[in-house]
């Protein structure tokens, strides 16, 4: 049974041995088991039965299940969902999606294999990485709220840098360039106009741990629930980066007792610690206390 705490996500390159028998032993909240840029196009078909193995005998914990498929126009998402759907996997990550119409291609191939294998409709998920085309960057609003089944949605920027011609992505210091931050701040706010959770990208500077730290603070901050490794050392501080200190939990306890104590004189909004509060300030105080008890550290 899964927490559906998505903090981090960690890729695994299908057919991988080595590499799915150490991520089993790591930290993450779920797995990214990869078909698409992780696999050549001669492996492809191998790793997909070997992919179907793992989701069928390995044993994952806790941590969800995820397959990376290929995008549809190369001939190969189809087959990855067909290859592995037998191993019930939480859902599959969309790469490259252009707009609305390729992603309710994916939920119409979920509807027919579903039925195929007696899987309850609609139960297997999807996320998207919704920015890695010019056209999906445009299409973004559109694009994740394409199916219900959609959870969450990453971005991406190197295949849109490729698609552009972008020399660079980063400036001399490490911070996003125009473009990449324009991706990032639409993924966030497509993401909260859908209603589902925003997953920060890949950081690719492994060593640079505090780089990381400040690129996982400054995405808590835009609304981001969780980022992408992909090497195992990232997986601890992405966790505690994403996860609520217990000051912050107290502060939120504190503050939801506040609001119970004015509902009950009938007030909504109240001054609280020298600032006014109101129902907005309430609902976030109560979604940080619900990511700190899925994380058990409540």
């Amino acid at each position: 049974m899964t927490t559906g705490l998505r903090r981090s996500f960690h890729f695994v390159p299908g057919g991988n041995e080595k590499m799915i028998a150490k991520a089993l032993t790591l930290p993450a909240d779920a797995l990214i088991l990869d078909l698409e840029d992780a696999v050549t196009v001669e492996k492809k078909a191998e790793a997909r039965g070997i992919v179907l193995r793992w989701l069928q005998t390995l044993d994952f914990g806790r941590r969800e299940r995820w397959v990376r498929m290929n995008p549809l126009p190369t001939g190969f998402g189809e087959a990855d969902v067909e290859g592995t759907i037998e191993g019930r996997p939480d859902g599959y990550v969309v790469p490259k999606p252009r707009n609305a119409a390729d992603v309710r291609a994916a939920a119409a191939i979920l509807d027919k294999l579903e039925e195929k294998h007696g899987l309850s409709l609609g139960s297997t998920r999807l996320i998207l990485i919704a920015t890695e085309t010019p056209d999906g960057l445009l299409n973004i609003a559109e694009v994740v709220k394409a199916s219900p089944r959609i959870v969450a949605t990453s971005w991406g920027v190197e295949d849109l840098a490729a698609a552009m011609g972008l020399p660079r992505t980063r400036d001399a210091a490490g911070r996003y360039l125009d473009i990449p931050r324009y991706a990032r701040v639409m993924t966030a706010l497509a993401a909260a106009a859908a209603q589902i959770e925003a997953i920060d990208t890949v950081f690719t500077d492994i060593p640079n741990l505090e780089g990381l730290r400040r690129e996982c603070q400054e995405a808590l901050t835009m609304g981001f629930t969780g980022k992408i490794s992909i090497h195992p050392s990232q997986i601890p501080v992405i966790n505690e980066v994403f996860t609520p200190s217990g000051e912050e939990v107290e502060a939120a306890q504190e503050l939801i007792a506040a609001f119970d104590e004015h509902r009950r004189r009938g007030s909504g909004a109240f001054a609280f610690k020298g600032q006014m509060v109101d129902m907005p300030h309430l609902d976030r105080a109560r979604k940080l206390v619900e990511r700190s008890r899925r994380a058990g550290s409540l």
